[in-house]
């Protein structure tokens, strides 16, 4: 017998995330320094630091569902809504393990609190589905043996300190001398700051029934968020996936325009935003305070089979943002153009779009290879590393 990949679910912030292809921790890497001294023929210790890891998902889901969660929402905006990934928000990952045998009961799992969004990579192939790639940091992972991870929310009041495990009690984990039964808490003091890591004993204390704020968190909804672990068995049914999502799209449902051109030819495109996060540490904490960083990249390449050299010239012309018989050149700085592709449904109904609105192109490298048609990568950068994602349509 083995664990299979239909026994492997991925709840972010209280959502089942559909489609998924690969996901969980890619990474974990622990900076070790080993101590000796003068005199001694062993070592007399190793020293570890806050471990840094990854966590990766891959996923065929071509709505704003992911996007939504990561900034925060809840799946439930008006079509034309825009994300807007560089306000993403912390995020905890349950991952519960169904038992083996076709059953929907939960054996065991793995809890990756606090993550923060590092890169976001879509994907477009002619015969491959669709595919976007989350990528994630954290520092903490918990492992689950026998046992059942569990997210859940509560509602501040700015009175009320004690907050029960609903399907307590918890088990604990020992970190640095500390028990930790609530593995991660979050609370957003509807302040404008966002989303706040507490710290045990300093802003919380814990035991297996319940977690006790020292200090009542202010009143909202669901701006208290908490991960444990517990004996108590979940459930996780069929029923609990999307299916009136599609299972994928691949390149006949996508339309790559560039400012107000259809572009003919694409074979292949891809568009990648991310961001170098700096991690903030503090004395007497076994956990990162927060994660942050200053502006985002946007890159992105687009892969086209000219079906003459009219139509190769022609788009390079529109790159280079000239017309007519004027010749482009690779010196010149080249214009901010808009870069759209937009993904429908079977029934043509669009799922999503991606927009560059300064997309700015490095001229193309031409090189032909004997036995194979040409096929020319157009490669562009944001001038101002701003991605738009649409649910649906841009208004």
């Amino acid at each position: 017998m083995a664990i299979k990949g239909g026994q492997i679910l991925h709840v972010s912030n209280g959502f089942i995330i559909d489609r998924i292809q690969t996901g969980g921790v890619t990474g974990l890497n622990v900076n070790e320094d080993r101590l000796e001294e003068l005199g001694n023929y062993e070592a007399i210790g190793t020293l570890r630091d806050i471990p840094d890891l990854t966590f990766e998902i891959e996923s065929f889901d071509v709505t704003t569902e992911l996007e939504s969660v990561l900034t925060g929402g809840d799946n439930m905006e008006a079509a034309g809504t825009e994300f807007d990934l560089s306000t993403f928000i912390p995020i905890d990952i349950i991952s519960p393990f169904k038992g083996s045998g076709q059953v929907f009961t939960i054996d065991g799992g793995v809890i990756v609190p606090f993550l923060s969004l590092e890169s976001m990579s879509y994907s477009f192939s002619l015969t491959d589905p669709s595919t976007m790639t989350a990528t994630m940091r954290g520092d903490s992972v918990f492992y689950l043996p026998n046992a059942s991870p569990y997210y859940e929310t509560f509602d501040g009041d700015g009175i009320v300190t004690v907050f029960a495990f609903t399907d307590g009690p918890a088990l604990k984990s020992t970190i640095g001398g500390l028990e930790y039964y609530a593995l991660s808490v979050m609370v957003d003091q509807q302040d404008g700051e966002g989303w706040i890591r507490q710290r045990l004993v300093t802003d919380y204390t814990n035991q297996a029934a319940d977690f006790t704020f020292l200090t009542a968190p202010a009143t909202g909804t669901d701006n208290i968020k908490v991960v444990y672990g517990s004996a108590v068995q979940a459930t996780y049914l069929q029923a609990i996936h999307n299916t009136a999502d599609p299972a994928g799209i691949r390149g006949r449902d996508i339309f790559v325009k560039l400012d107000s051109n259809d572009w003919l030819g694409v074979q292949s495109a891809n568009v990648d935003w991310s961001v170098t996060l700096e991690r903030d540490e503090e004395f007497g904490n076994a956990q990162i305070v927060a994660q942050d960083f200053d502006t985002p990249d946007v890159t992105g390449s687009i892969t086209m089979k000219p079906s003459d050299a009219d139509a190769l010239f022609l788009q390079i012309q529109r790159a280079a943002g000239i017309s007519g018989t004027d010749i482009a050149n690779a010196t010149e700085d080249p214009p901010e153009l808009l870069v759209e592709i937009k993904m429908v449904d079977d029934a043509g109904a669009t799922q999503k779009t991606l927009r560059v609105t300064d997309a700015k192109f490095v001229m193309p490298q031409i090189q032909g290879q004997v036995g194979a048609k040409l096929e020319q990568d157009f490669t562009f950068t944001s001038a101002s590393g701003v991605l738009e994602i649409y649910k649906e349509d841009p208004p």
